[in-house]
């Protein structure tokens, strides 16, 4: 195996992932069937099971983008804070198990048959997990970190006794 870099760079990044839904699933890819002047052709078709574990994770994609706002007449710490969301959906390729292979001959298993069936299954994993509710359950988990960040920097000062909040983007 051999394999040669193309490009490669450093960037900053300045996420803060607050939750994640890890999951396994099995999935099934199949083809039909070729087709001659609409009769099927015997034996030119496909499929498999796969196996395999990966992870959604959810939060503030740029914390640098959250604003504070100080009022010392209403003794309160407002954080403006940007919508959360996905950060990332992925597979783990080390636990990828394939299963129950039927190709023939003719038809052949293509790497892009693979590559386009577990980006679909990511894309189909990271809505499960926005259905059951990974968006709600990151924010709440990062108004609490913001919240004890903040209230803990201020512990000590004169400022204590400031009430903080977090209001979001939509």
């Amino acid at each position: 195996m051999d394999s040669t870099t193309i490009a490669a760079s450093f960037e900053d990044i300045a996420e803060l992932a607050t939750e994640e839904y890890n999951f396994t699933n099995v999935g099934k890819y199949s083809e039909s069937n070729n087709k001659v002047l609409a009769w099927d052709v015997p034996l030119t078709g496909g499929s498999f099971l796969i196996t395999y574990n990966g992870a959604v994770k959810a939060g503030i994609a740029d914390i640098s983008a959250v604003t504070i706002e100080v009022d010392d007449q209403s003794k309160s710490v407002i954080l403006n804070a940007p919508a959360v969301e996905v950060l990332s959906s992925t597979i783990d390729p080390a636990t990828v198990q394939t299963y129950d292979q039927s190709f023939s001959l003719v038809n052949q298993l293509d790497v892009d048959d693979v590559t386009t069936f577990l980006a679909a299954e990511e894309e189909n994993a990271k809505q499960l997990a926005i259905d059951g509710g990974l968006l709600d359950k990151a924010q709440t988990r990062a108004e609490e970190l913001l919240t004890s960040h903040v209230e803990s920097l201020l512990a000590g000062t004169g400022q204590s006794d400031y009430a903080v909040t977090v209001e979001w983007a939509e």
